[in-house]
């Protein structure tokens, strides 16, 4: 059971953010919920003193400009569980968010079970980004076996390896497969790395947990 959780909701869309905070506070248990609705204030709450479990931010809102700020925030705080709450599914997007190190993407257009159970995993300390729309931004090759992924082709067990990333799988639960024959960490080194851009021990781009 998840409670007594910390968690921030940054939403320039009031009808959005309350909602969304009366849901959690109904979902979880003693779970305090604070709110802010621009970039501004999103800043300011994690420059302070106050820490937070998991951080919900829209990512088109006064002082929000998509993914290169996201990234940018990022960067200042590495150690923050930072969520993307957005109502555009562009695949694009999510792929840059990814990259950018962000613990998880969930769509507005969800259900609020859905949404429920996505954050439900990420209080768990999973990652959580809708795969579905992530095959969108994928490409196959009939007969050779491999995928193209943001530009890179991947074989087909390195994007095996890709979609238990992002079902929440970290890397060392991923790693532990490889004397059982299944996804060996060498895949995940390669392409897998080298497709995302992802980085060594960041705890960021696709799945891994907290």
């Amino acid at each position: 059971m998840i409670e007594n959780k910390s968690i921030l909701i940054v939403d320039d869309h009031e009808m959005f953010r309350d909602s969304l905070a009366f849901l959690i506070k109904k979902s979880f248990t003693n779970t305090f919920v604070d709110t802010g609705e621009s970039y501004a204030t999103l800043v300011a709450k994690l420059r302070s003193s106050q820490s937070f479990d998991v951080v919900l931010i829209d990512l088109n809102m006064p002082g929000m400009f998509g993914a290169s700020t996201f990234e940018q925030l990022r960067a200042e705080f590495p150690r923050h569980c930072l969520v993307v709450v957005s109502g555009i599914n562009d695949p694009e997007q999510i792929y840059a968010v990814m990259r950018s190190g962000a613990n998880g993407y969930i769509p507005k257009t969800m259900s609020a079970d859905g949404l429920m159970k996505a954050l439900e995993l990420i209080l768990s300390g999973v990652s959580y980004f809708p795969m579905d729309l992530i095959a969108r931004h994928t490409s196959t090759f009939s007969g050779k076996g491999e995928t193209s992924f943001n530009g890179q082709v991947l074989t087909a067990k390195e994007m095996d390896v890709i979609e238990l990333l992002v079902a929440g799988h970290t890397n060392k639960e991923i790693g532990r497969n490889e004397h059982r024959g299944s996804y060996g960490k060498s895949a995940f080194k390669t392409g897998v790395s080298q497709a995302w851009g992802a980085q060594s021990g960041t705890g960021g781009a696709g799945g891994v947990g907290k």
